[in-house]
């Protein structure tokens, strides 16, 4: 845990933004298996994709849209992290 105490915004940024971005991707990859499969299980403005290109570009989409909100919430985590640290008292 010696990361969080000493570790910079930037790094506190990358480590909990890789986490968040590796889960998305693995289960992205499975998103296209499915697209393939049964591309009817993907809509887009409430209409079911009707081929897998179709589900492809859901899939794009929400990937782009979660990876926005993922580094969102990765830099207020490091904030609240920074913020803490200056809050509790050295030893």
């Amino acid at each position: 845990m010696r990361i969080l105490r000493t570790a910079s915004f930037g790094q506190l940024f990358i480590v909990t933004f890789a986490v968040s971005a590796s889960f998305q991707v693995a289960f992205t990859l499975l998103g296209l298996v499915m697209a393939v499969l049964s591309p009817g299980v993907f809509n887009m403005n409430g209409v079911p994709a009707t081929s897998a290109a179709g589900a492809i570009g859901v899939l794009i989409f929400l990937l782009i849209f979660g990876l926005a909100i993922n580094a969102a919430i990765s830099s207020l985590g490091a904030l609240l992290v920074l913020a803490w640290r200056r809050l509790l008292p050295r030893s």
